[in-house]
This record gives structure tokens, C-alpha cells and sequence, in this order.
């Protein structure tokens, strides 16, 4: 497989497609499936999984319930017998999947009221923005952009690591961010290649580029 791929449902919807969880969760997702108690987080869990699945078999053929997916800590899961690299993001009632032959990175956040993010907007405003210059949709748009940057190197949103990376419009050229934004939610989606985003629902794209403090990657300089 060449390229990459991604794709928002619904959680319901998943969940009454996939057949019973059993049939098809490996063992090391059924172990962590077993940790999750909260009934939406294993809800979400679920259908992301099956979801994953969904891609894989679009990508390869056969049904999704013959795809394996290995589990590992802290980390998005693997896809047996495939160098694929997997992403998974959920929010609210949705989940995103994303599947690529090169890192990806993706993040999905529900539209809606965010009042604390305006306790974390030196992290996500840029230096020359003023004060509350940015509403709580414009903070949570460039929230999930640096999310989908930051998990496309496995790494972990610490304030630090937010405030180091600075967000510009790229309105021509290479961009390796991309933003979706629909009725319900917004999708980041941080890869080095044109993901195709199967979301079902209308949506519009922006295109994004990130830099580092501590300088920018060759490739955005």
C-alpha cells in the first residue's frame, strides 16, 4: 500500500456494524478492553478498533474481522504481517482512524463550548497574536494541529512541548498539516503525504505548516 488513508464514524454506527467484540479483538486488545470501565471510553475503544480493521480490509481486501491488530503501551497498535504506520483519535460520539505506509499523526475534537482552553492559550496562540484574540473554536482548531504533530512522533503534549511549536498558514506550497473542519467536529491530520479523509459528512480542509522553537525541520524551512 502506498499513500495514506483516513476515515471519521460514528461510534454507534461502528458498533452495530462490528460483529461481536469477542470474534475479533485480538488478545492484547482484549486485555486492554478489559482495563477500560468507563462505558464510553470502551465504547470508543471498540469502534476504533473496528474501525482500523475497516481500513485495513479497504487497503488489502477480506473481511475486518480477519485484520489483526497487536496492542502496545502508550503507543498506537500495529497491524499484523503489514509495515503500516496506525493512528487512532476519538472525541465524543466519533472516532478517527488513519492508516499510511509513512508516520501519521491525527486528532479529533468535538465542536462545542472549550472555556478552559482559554486557561492554555499561550500554548496554542502564537507570540504576535494579542490576548484573547483567538475565540475557544479558533484555540481548539490549533490545539488538534499540534496534537496530530506531536502524536505523529509518539510523543506527548506537555506544555512545553506546545508552546514550542508554532503554527502558520499554508495557503500554497508543502504543508504536512491539514485541517478538517465539519458541523460536529474538527480532524488534524499530520503526515508527510495527501491523506484521503472518508468522513461521510461535508467538510472543509485548510493546509498548515509547523515549525519548531528550536528550528524547523528541512523540509518547512
Amino acid at each position: 500500500m502506498s499513500g495514506a488513508r483516513v476515515m471519521v464514524r460514528r461510534v454507534d454506527a461502528l458498533l452495530a456494524q462490528a460483529p461481536t467484540a469477542a470474534t475479533w479483538l485480538s488478545e492484547s486488545e482484549q486485555e486492554r478492553a478489559a482495563r477500560l470501565r468507563a462505558p464510553q471510553r470502551h465504547a470508543q475503544y471498540l469502534a476504533g478498533h473496528w474501525l482500523l480493521r475497516t481500513l485495513l480490509a479497504q487497503a488489502f481486501g477480506g473481511d475486518p474481522s480477519e485484520h489483526a491488530l497487536i496492542e502496545r503501551h502508550n503507543l498506537p497498535p500495529v497491524a499484523q504481517g503489514a509495515a503500516l504506520c496506525l493512528s487512532l483519535s476519538h472525541g465524543g460520539d466519533f472516532v478517527a482512524a488513519a492508516l499510511s505506509s509513512t508516520p501519521i499523526g491525527i486528532d479529533l475534537e468535538t465542536r462545542g463550548p472549550r472555556p478552559a482552553l482559554h486557561r492554555l492559550q499561550h500554548l496554542l496562540r502564537e507570540p504576535e497574536e494579542p490576548v484573547d484574540s483567538l475565540d475557544e473554536d479558533a484555540l481548539l482548531q490549533r490545539w488538534v494541529l499540534k496534537e496530530a504533530w506531536i502524536k505523529r512522533a509518539h510523543g506527548s503534549a506537555l506544555p512545553e512541548t506546545l508552546a514550542a511549536l508554532h503554527l502558520r498558514p499554508a495557503p500554497v506550497g508543502p504543508a504536512e498539516l491539514r485541517l478538517h473542519i465539519a458541523d460536529e467536529w474538527l480532524l488534524a491530520v499530520a503526515s508527510g503525504m495527501i491523506a484521503a479523509v472518508d468522513a461521510q459528512v461535508p467538510t472543509r480542509a485548510s493546509l498548515w505548516r509547523c515549525l519548531e522553537r528550536s528550528g524547523a525541520s528541512p523540509e518547512l524551512s
